[in-house]
């Protein structure tokens, strides 16, 4: 078995390595290498820490911060030291070490003063009362949110939560903080994000307050990510996904990014790719990502563009692209962004917006389905979204039924409730014995009986899964 024997940090360190120094053209930023790790100007700073994340069956060092699951945190003197013992310490089998590094983390927000915002219009955009009608949801799906701080106060959420955690401050204790992201210095809650997401996820219903949220029977497992700097260490990124998984959440939710193009760290993007496959006995947690708000293309090797992540952009009342939302190959679907929701310290508020609003949208609809069918692995209800999302009619999609800013459509929540459940558009009535359609439910458009049909042919919806992911429609699934 590989082992790490215990460290000793008095070495000699010979290369100086900071945010500001000189490019390899021939490596990705925050990429490791053989010789040396490469760095942009979005690296705020290196930290005096070296982030390990392990294979199964390889001891950490003696002074490793334990972060969850198989993430660690090795302190050490200075950032010159971090970059030296990381690249030791990532030679070694079954380790992957990196500079624990300040990264500028942002909430993929966008406010509207549009007053015409008032009322949950996302809703019945997307037809969901004949879905409600079906299920509110089960308390055995946990959809995570990974975000600021979550009001955990008011009654439209707190009998939902469980296991709440803050990645920043290591404790239990997701709550906004007093003054931040306060306007003029203020000292009240003024840090809504959080909420606001998690209200669009899984705000309660039939309780006379506040909003429904998109699985209001769903439980939440609210993570604090994002503080009032903006920024936010690989670190604490690593905390929060590993407190997901150790969760058990089925569906995690992040309506954050980064300010600009920069690839993914391999410890984080391990991390994800665990999350995608080791919670719920191995089912795994669909990993939802906001596409972001910068009218810009996402790279490929961006934590959106991920195998392992379903990456939303944002639609108005009207179904058309909003002109901020990223756009890419890695867009897979787009959603409403979804204005009207929870507040902090109470109430509600009509001006939330942007991708952030669109993400958690998708995040409630998945544990809604997973609440009807909790057998489905994480890589099939991806494929499932996917597969059944409408083509807007707006904009020509190409031959593989992609759109660079919808993806490969709109979310449909009916074309999702056909392939979890093809029975339900009718049912037998009459006395000739022929069925009849179900009260509340449209009849399915051919594209989703199609797709139904073939799912079907499959043996997915009897309980079948793995062997089909690549095989309904490999045009709309991006393979690692």
């Amino acid at each position: 078995m590989p082992t790490l024997p215990a460290l000793t940090l008095a070495l000699t360190f010979s290369r100086a390595v900071s945010a500001g120094m000189e490019l390899d053209p021939a490596r990705p930023p925050l990429h490791a290498g053989g010789t040396a790790y490469v760095f942009d100007d979005v690296v705020l700073s290196v930290l005096p820490g070296v982030v390990l994340h392990l294979t199964e069956g390889v001891p950490p060092p003696e002074a490793a911060r334990h972060l969850g699951g198989r993430s660690w945190l090795l302190p050490v003197p200075d950032e010159d030291a971090a970059v030296d013992l990381a690249m030791q310490l990532d030679a070694r089998a079954g380790v992957t070490a990196f500079p624990d590094i300040e990264l500028p983390l942002v909430a993929q927000e966008l406010s509207f003063d549009d007053p015409g915002h008032g009322g949950q219009w996302y809703l019945d955009a997307l037809g969901m009362q004949a879905l409600y009608e079906r299920s509110l949801g089960d308390e055995h799906s946990r959809v995570a949110v990974l975000d600021s701080g979550i009001d955990l106060a008011p009654p439209d959420r707190a009998p939902a939560v469980r296991d709440p955690f803050d990645a920043v401050s290591d404790d239990p204790d997701p709550s906004p903080n007093p003054g931040e992201y306060c306007p003029n210095g203020g000292d009240g809650i003024c840090d809504d994000h959080g909420t606001a997401v998690s209200g669009v996820v899984g705000a309660r219903a039939n309780n006379g307050e506040g909003i429904v949220g998109l699985c209001p029977g769903c439980t939440l497992i609210p993570v604090k990510l994002l503080g009032e700097t903006r920024t936010g260490s690989l670190s604490e990124s690593l905390r929060a996904f590993e407190h997901a998984i150790a969760a058990d959440a089925g569906v995690i939710n992040n309506s954050w990014g980064f300010t600009s193009s920069i690839a993914v760290p391999e410890p984080l993007a391990e991390v994800i790719a665990r999350a995608h496959t080791e919670p719920r006995d191995g089912l795994g947690a669909l990993v939802v990502f906001a596409a972001g708000n910068d009218n810009r293309e996402i790279e490929e090797d961006e934590l959106q563009a991920m195998s392992e992540v379903l990456c939303v952009s944002a639609t108005d009342a009207y179904g058309r692209y909003t002109n901020y939302t990223n756009s890419g190959t890695a867009i897979d679907l787009s959603a409403p962004s979804a204005t009207v929701t929870l507040a902090a310290g109470g109430g509600m508020t009509t001006t939330f917006g942007g991708t952030s609003a669109a993400a958690p949208v998708v995040a409630g609809l998945a544990g809604w389905a997973l609440s009807l069918r909790p057998d489905l692995s994480a890589a099939e209800l991806q494929s499932i979204l996917v597969g059944t999302a409408v083509p807007s009619p707006l904009v020509t999609h190409d031959d593989d039924g992609h759109h660079p800013i919808y993806g490969y459509g709109q979310v449909d929540p009916h074309g999702l409730w056909e392939a979890l459940e093809p029975s339900r558009g009718t049912e037998t009535g009459g006395d000739d014995g022929e069925p009849t359609p179900r009260s509340g439910c449209a009849t399915a458009p051919a594209r989703t009986q199609t797709v139904v049909a073939v799912l079907s042919a499959l043996g997915i919806l009897a309980g079948r899964r793995r062997a089909w992911e690549w095989t309904i429609r490999p045009d709309r699934v991006k393979v690692g």
